[in-house]
């Protein structure tokens, strides 16, 4: 079967390609904006890319009104993020964070997840 992505609409490029990595691991990835607010979100476009150096990659779209996501703009700005990967009891918090809230707000709280210092960033 051939699909040419160029052909195909956003809504089935997107299928089509989750499909490519089966299962797909989801990271919860927390920053801090330039107020101290905690942010959690997850994401299914995660991946390692390699080990040597340890790299992660993660793909960021825009917010539902185009506009960059809270994630993306506290990376920038600090150039940290810290990666946390969703069991079971966390998962129900994991999809509670994807919600888009204000920058005013934490995801940690509307998620009910309990933030914990990170070792290493």
């Amino acid at each position: 079967m051939e699909f040419r992505c160029a052909d195909l609409d956003q809504k089935a490029r997107y299928k089509l390609l989750i499909g490519l990595v089966y299962p797909r691991p989801i990271a919860l990835v927390s920053t801090v904006n330039a107020n101290g607010v905690l942010n959690a979100a997850p994401f299914s476009f995660f991946n390692v890319v390699a080990d040597e150096p340890p790299l992660v990659m993660l793909s960021f779209n825009r917010r539902s009104d185009g506009a960059m996501k809270d994630t993306v703009k506290n990376i920038r700005r600090t150039g940290e993020f810290v990666v946390n990967l969703v069991d079971e009891d966390i998962a129900n918090g994991m999809v509670a964070a994807g919600q888009e809230l204000p920058e005013t707000e934490s995801e940690f709280g509307v998620a009910r997840l309990t933030p914990a210092a990170s070792v290493a960033v």
